[in-house]
């Protein structure tokens, strides 16, 4: 009998604990994964029953290694070797059970198994037999064991799955089988630390009495008491007479008279079980079954599955059973699945079908599995009912949510969705009238000349398929299902077709995608859809049936309920359509008729209080009568204070004088007013905000008209008020950015003019050093004689102020796309591993030449903060940070040159809080714009703890005034008129480093005393860091290889940490074979003569065109032809530019055109990130940016040709 449904629920809700705690048996539980560390030589157990736990001594000699005195004696085995036992892991498989079964401690056999690979539970039992071997022996009971086999012989044994084409089989290992000897019963003897139990044994009871519901038990007479004997006695049905006649001596089973008992005892057991079942025997999966396993499981697969093995006449069921047997082979354990669906061929076709059953081990005796024991029930109707019960459930809820017939067709196709088994596929057609476009009207009668079909949709059915015509003809059409649904109209019943009949043509299955199973559907019906309240069919549902599922009474069933439920669901909605035109209709006109009402007796008091504008009513005195709520909201009067109060109380006096001339106007002759007027700031006003959240002032715009009694008297003013307030800020707004714009204009135009001044110096001394450098060498053009040792000075001399002028225009241009980058927030920081005090020394020594030049004294001054907070290596941006320190620097050699006193100190010192936070009088810092970035934070920044450094720069230059500080860091701004007469700049270095220092997550101050000096100085957000696995020991080797010049400014390129070392590429220079493209003769002339200065074999082309010529004659192309090592490509030429050239080269070399690659490098001036990666993608190797130094080029060259 199977277990009721609420003590299986019972049962699932009985916790582990529970159960162990009514076991008489000692035992614990261990966490073999414990999320804390465990003793490692003491057991921890995570949960100890109640016979342990009032067994004091016993729980000491597991939890903690304490052993009573009498256990203490004897050495072996010892606590530890317990303890090793009992956390041990089997390596004989994955299941981390414990290895070997039992254990022999404290007089006591100790025995163990692990639940979910994690849970170990060992339990001690009481009764064993001392002198025997440790086995699988339970606490109290006699069994037969293995003699000589051990708990690691068995937990060797091989179960093995083998699942080939050839042969599929569970293989059991028998080999080596022991013979088997009873265990002899040993009285029970309890360890003397047990209590003794004052309760007795069931045991003395007494004898119960027999004499009530006792059975005489005798031969039976009509059934066959061994089947399997020589010579049964008894009645032998056919199924038994057909198994006897199977030649077993063929099989693995072997002759049936040397069939053991205990199979012989299952076999009798499984052939009068009433119900199916089946043995599955040895390792070929041996079949004997009874006869009703054979007629509702075999099916036409018996008689010939008697004495055959499993994996033949079942093979479609084998990958889906397989597992079963290998589960049941490894563990032992009898499985039972509900439910479990199984396809068989057992009618002809492969059949959809479902199976309850259980799988039970046989051991014939022995210790060894050696078959199995099938218990199948076919529950396929029930499962198919039920699943069909669910879509007309579905059907049902889906299809009761339209509100139209239309919609109806679509929900129809939406509740059979989901029914991919029953419903293989599906397709729709809505009857109307022929003569009703838009099919939507419900067709008036059964006549079919007058009808059309028309496609709703279709499920499975590609769009466009021949079988889904949009519009039908069902008279005259042949197309698609029409025949078929003219039949379906005539009976108005769901009709069957047949592919084997014809009446269901193959051709229009087709291309058909179908659901469920892949078979194609051989049978389809058509349900005539027409309401339970009628005889009009209003569609034709064409549905595909099940391909494994024979059609028989249970299906006939589903078909009909789910063409009941298709009628009353349309009746239902039809109805709901009726009763919603009804209502709709009448609610439209009940709304009409009110709206009506509404509008003659509401229409003033709907306008004045619905209307944006504060309306009133004023006496020919000025006093009040009647105003709407609008109008006290913006006033702030109180509807008590309406009688008493004058429009005076609302003003502010500044309007008094407008109001007084309006009223005049109003009064004496009769002319309507409007002004605009201030309002008082009361507290019960409306208030009104700008963009930023600040209250502005409240204006209104007055408007009134007169209304005239007898003889032309005033009788009452109606007038309103417009709120105006945001109109009124916006026009100061514009005022005031008007003015903004003027003085921004005027800015820019100082800026162009410095700008144009700053350029244009260079330039002059550009020129004259050009002409100086002419007409020293012009003399010598023409003779032979040496150059004079004056003359080579002079033009060096000339050279380096050249140099010079170019890296001062350089800065301009760089200062400029910084500030457009950081007005368009593209500026992002590039944080890298840097010693801080390595930037304020790299600044030091790039100005030492200008600084001895100029006789001012420079010392570094590093704060004993750094050494106390240990700030060795920071995460910070060192080009940025190096980019402020320079225009410090800069400013500090500028305005120190010329004062008696000639010193500049560079401060660097760290700290763990804000200096912002640090009371500092002298030094103020500029308060941040807008809020600072999240810096630093991110996976770039690391994730040391912050740490923030502070730099300052002080000299004792001119100083400043308090008015000129007012002015510093803004754009374009300088301390005074006369600083740019005097100084120079262009009045962004400031503004830059106020916008790096917030960027950095810190902000930028100023301390400075007219005539005295200033100290400028910044704090920054960084990160502690690890010291670069790549950065060199000798820190002078680093300091010494760092060339001021060679670094590219950060409008240029990404930010770079200019203290990084890249070991220098080995290249022979003057090997190299170079092609320079260029269309700018002059730049061309130059790098040519430069690049030949060095060695190289240089050729020229002056567009991307002559350079595919020159292309063609290369080594790249042709053997032994002209050699090329790299390509200097600039970017913007006539005929083909740089990026349509390099293009072109890449595509040669995916056509198998090219023999290698070719290095191209792009000089260019466009050099902002965005044209770089622009020139990458195209297939540029490296970009180098105009201006350039030539060993720029020649570094490029290496880092290229060594990749």
């Amino acid at each position: 009998m199977d277990t009721p449904i609420t003590s299986l629920g019972e049962l699932e809700h009985l916790s582990i604990e529970e159960v162990l705690d009514q076991d008489s048996r000692p035992s614990f539980i261990l966490d073999l994964d414990p999320d804390q560390d465990r003793v490692s030589h003491l057991l921890s157990p995570i949960f100890c029953n109640l016979a342990l736990r009032v067994h004091y001594q016993l729980y000491d000699a597991v939890t903690s290694g304490e052993l009573p005195t009498p256990l203490s004696r004897s050495e072996k085995p010892s606590y530890q070797d317990f303890r090793a036992w009992a956390i041990s892991v089997t390596t004989h498989d994955d299941s981390k059970d414990v290895f070997p079964l039992s254990f022999l401690f404290g007089n006591l056999l100790w025995t163990g198994f692990t639940v979910r690979r994690r849970w170990r539970i060992i339990s001690g039992n009481i009764l064993w037999n001392e002198k025997g071997p440790l086995a699988n022996v339970s606490s109290n009971a006699t069994s037969e064991i293995p003699k000589g086999i051990s708990g690691a012989t068995r937990a060797s044994a091989k179960i093995d799955l083998i699942g080939s084409t050839s042969r599929k089989a569970i293989k059991i290992s028998t080999d080596d089988r022991p013979n088997l000897v009873p265990v002899q019963k040993i009285p029970s003897s309890k360890p003397y630390y047990f209590p003794k139990s004052a309760r007795t044994s069931s045991d003395d009871t007494g004898n119960s009495s027999h004499s009530r519901g006792s059975l005489t038990l005798a031969a039976p007479d009509k059934a066959c008491a061994d089947w399997t004997a020589k010579s049964p006695k008894g009645v032998i049905s056919d199924h038994i007479a057909l198994a006897r006649l199977v030649n077993w001596k063929d099989t693995p089973l072997g002759p049936m008279e040397k069939w053991s008992p205990e199979f012989r005892q299952v076999a009798n057991l499984l052939m009068s079980n009433p119900h199916p079942a089946a043995l599955f025997w040895g390792s070929d999966l041996t079949m004997l079954y009874n006869a009703a396993y054979a007629d509702e499981v075999a099916g036409n697969k018996h008689p010939e599955l008697m004495g055959t093995g499993f994996s033949g006449p079942f093979s479609e069921l084998w990958d889906s059973i397989a597992p079963v047997f290998a589960e049941c082979a490894k563990t032992g354990v009898s499985i039972r699945r509900e439910n479990d669906y199984l396809p068989i061929k057992r009618r002809g076709f492969l059949e959809e079908t479902f199976f309850s059953w259980s799988w039970t081990p046989l051991y014939g005796g022995t210790s060894q599995i050696l078959g199995f024991y099938n218990a199948p029930f076919d529950v396929s109707d029930q499962v198919r009912n039920r699943r069909g019960m669910e879509t007309v459930s579905k059907l049902g809820g889906t299809v009761s949510r339209a509100t139209s017939v239309k919609q109806f067709w679509k929900l129809v196709l939406e509740g059979l969705e989901e029914s991919n088994f029953d419903v293989p596929m599906a397709l729709l057609y809505s009857v109307s009238d022929t003569e009703d476009p838009d099919h939507e009207s419900i067709s008036s009668g059964s006549t079919i000349s007058l009808k059309s079909c028309n496609f709703e949709g279709s499920i499975g059915i590609p769009e466009g398929h021949p079988a889904t015509p949009l519009q039908l003809d069902l008279k005259r059409s042949r197309e698609g299902f029409v025949p078929a649904f003219r039949e379906a109209m005539r009976t108005r019943e769901p009709t069957l077709l047949h592919i084997k009949d014809g009446s269901l043509p193959e051709e229009l299955l087709e291309g058909i995608e179908w659901r469920g199973f892949p078979d194609p559907c051989q049978d389809a019906i058509i349900f005539p859809v027409r309401p339970t309240n009628g005889e009009t069919v209003l569609a034709f549902l064409v549905i595909g049936m099940n391909p494994r599922r024979p059609y028989d009474e249970t299906y006939k069933s589903f078909i009909s309920l789910l063409n009941r439920q298709l009628a009353t669901s349309l009746a239902s909605t039809i109805l709901h359509e009726e009763e919603i035109r009804r209502s709709t209709a009448a609610a439209i006109e009940k709304e009409s008729l009110s709206k009506q009402l509404a509008l003659q007796t509401d229409r003033l008091r709907r306008m004045t209080a619905l209307s944006p504008l504060g309306m009133f009513f004023l006496n020919p005195e000025g006093k009040f009568v009647e105003a709407n709520d609008r109008f006290f909201e913006m006033t702030g009067l109180a509807r008590d204070e309406m009688l008493t109060a004058s429009w005076a109380d609302c003003i502010m006096d500044s309007s008094n004088e407008k109001m007084d001339e309006g009223w005049l106007q109003m009064l004496h002759e009769h002319k309507s007013w409007s002004s605009e007027l201030q309002l008082k700031k009361t507290r019960d006003a409306a208030t009104n905000f700008d963009l930023d959240g600040e209250i502005i002032d409240s204006w209104v715009l007055f408007t009134t008209q007169l209304e005239f009694g007898s003889g032309d008297s005033l009788k009452s003013i109606l007038g309103s008020i417009t709120d105006i307030s945001h109109l009124k800020w916006v026009e100061g707004l514009q005022s005031r950015r008007l003015c903004e714009a003027e003085e921004r204009r005027r800015q820019q135009t100082e800026f162009i003019d410095i700008t144009s001044h700053e350029m244009r110096n260079p330039l002059s001394a550009i020129l004259q050093c050009a002409d100086d450098i002419s007409a020293s060498l012009s003399s010598y053009r023409s003779t032979d004689a040496a150059l004079n040792a004056s003359i080579v000075e002079s033009c060096l001399d000339s050279a380096s102020t050249i140099k010079l002028c170019v890296n001062h225009q350089k800065m301009i241009v760089d200062d400029i796309l910084t500030t457009s980058k950081l007005d368009s927030n593209l500026l992002e920081l590039t944080p890298s591993a840097t010693q801080p005090t390595e930037i304020a020394s790299l600044v030091v020594r790039m100005f030492q030449s200008e600084l001895q030049a100029k006789k001012i004294q420079v010392s570094l001054d590093l704060d004993s903060s750094l050494q106390q907070l240990s700030v060795g290596w920071v995460m910070l941006d060192p080009s940025r940070v190096l980019q402020i320190l320079i225009n410090l620097m800069t400013n500090a050699i500028k305005f120190t040159a010329g004062s008696k006193k000639k010193v500049i100190t560079v401060f660097v010192a760290a700290s763990s809080e804000s200096p912002a936070t640090i009371s500092k009088p002298k030094l103020q810092y500029i308060p941040v714009r807008a809020t600072k970035a999240d810096t630093p934070i991110g996976d770039d920044w690391g994730s040391g703890d912050i740490v923030f450094l502070r730099f300052k720069v002080k000299d004792t230059g001119v100083g400043l005034t308090s008015d000129e500080k007012q002015v510093l860091f803004e754009r374009f701004k300088q301390a005074s008129p006369r600083t740019h007469a005097q100084y120079g700049g262009s009045g962004l270095g400031l503004f830059i480093s106020r916008q790096l220092a917030e960027l950095h997550g810190g902000q930028i101050g100023v301390a400075s005393e007219s005539g005295i000096g200033s100290t400028f100085g910044f704090f920054i957000s960084t990160r502690r860091a690890s010291r670069p696995p790549s950065f060199p020991d000798d820190v002078d080797a680093a300091k010494s290889s760092y060339d001021p010049v060679s670094i590219q400014s950060a409008s240029e390129t990404k930010s770079v940490n200019p203290l990084a070392v890249e070991p220098a590429p080995i290249l022979d220079v003057a090997s190299l074979h170079i092609l320079v493209v260029e269309d700018n003769q002059i730049n061309q002339k130059v790098l040519v003569k430069q690049l030949r200065k060095f060695g190289c074999t240089v050729h020229a082309a002056n567009d991307g065109l002559e350079a595919l010529e020159f292309l063609e004659k290369t080594v790249y192309r042709v053997p032994n032809g002209v050699e090329l090592s790299v390509v200097l490509m600039d970017l913007e030429m006539p005929n083909m530019g740089g990026l349509d050239c390099v293009r072109e080269i890449r595509k040669m070399e995916d056509a198998g055109e090219l023999s290698e690659h070719v290095p191209v490098i792009a000089v260019t001036a466009n050099v902002r990130d965005e044209q770089i990666a622009v020139a990458k993608d195209a297939g540029m190797d490296d970009v180098v940016g105009k201006p350039f130094q030539i060993k720029e080029i020649i570094a490029k060259f290496g880092v290229v040709l060594r990749a």
